[in-house]
């Protein structure tokens, strides 16, 4: 199972900067303390969207993550 999000730091300093970081971060848990990062990624298997308008879901503070059975990075 992997979590992916968005790093939306990344996104805005990219459009300020134009820099071409990649914004998509995939880890292997929810605390992953070493993720991967990407700027496009495929999923493999199942995935659903998860929000929680209460508490973050991972580590890194996303309160809405992409839960997939697997993905691969593509760029």
């Amino acid at each position: 199972m992997v979590y992916i999000s968005i790093n939306g730091q990344t996104v805005r300093s990219n459009a300020k900067n134009g820099t071409k970081n990649p914004p998509i971060r995939i880890a292997k848990t929810r605390s992953d303390s070493n993720p991967q990062y990407a700027n496009e990624v495929e999923l493999v298997g199942n995935a659903r969207l998860v929000y929680d308008p209460e508490k973050a879901i991972m580590r890194c503070g996303a309160r809405m993550v992409l839960v997939a059975d697997d993905a691969k990075i593509i760029s």
